[in-house]
């Protein structure tokens, strides 16, 4: 999950080839154990900030 989430926050970021590759590694490792996916709503619900806009890069 937290590769995933790194993937997601290095796209966010503006560096698409580091995270689509951190994000397709990971979903392929999250749908074998079938497990859900994270999204960045949900990291940011997790550190309690949901509801907060992420900051622009």
């Amino acid at each position: 999950m937290l590769e995933r989430w790194a993937g997601l926050l290095l796209v966010r970021c503006g560096r698409e080839v580091e995270g689509t590759f951190a994000i397709e590694r990971a979903d392929a490792t999250l749908d074998l154990l079938g497990l859900p996916q994270p999204t960045l709503e949900g990291l940011f619900q997790e550190l309690g900030l949901e509801g907060h806009d992420p900051p622009e890069p």
